[in-house]
């Protein structure tokens, strides 16, 4: 018997992230845009961006890739809970000093994480769509 070498254009993460196979290139370029996209409303100052984005790829996407759907459904977490700790005097603004810092740092982890086609899962988020 001949040994068959395959070579696995996706080897295992080292993170040991739970991968979805599969992903094409656009829906994962979809989800680092996604995932990026809290810089662009930072950046222009328009909060309503962050909504936007992300509610249309992840409405028009979400069926046809298991990862778009979840990955969707974790920055709606991420949004609803800027927005409470944004709603709520004092504790939610001095909240928002250190989470919105923390939050810059995981959306660079978490685009990195989509490059890659792995889940990833944002620390201090409510889960409120699961």
């Amino acid at each position: 018997m001949a040994y068959e070498s395959r070579v696995d254009p996706f080897p295992p993460s080292r993170s040991a992230r739970l991968r979805s196979d599969g992903e094409s290139d656009s829906d994962r370029i979809l989800l680092i845009g996604c995932h990026l996209w809290p810089f662009i409303g930072l950046i222009t100052g328009m909060l309503p961006l962050l909504w936007i984005g992300v509610i249309v790829v992840w409405a028009v996407r979400k069926d046809d890739s298991p990862l778009i759907a979840d990955q969707g459904r974790e920055l709606l977490n991420v949004l609803l809970t800027f927005i409470i700790l944004a709603v709520i005097p004092v504790i939610g603004w001095i909240a928002l000093v250190i989470w919105i810092p923390v939050m810059l740092v995981n959306a660079i982890r978490a685009a990195i994480a989509a490059g890659r086609s792995e889940y990833f899962r944002y620390p201090l988020v409510i889960r409120f769509i699961t």
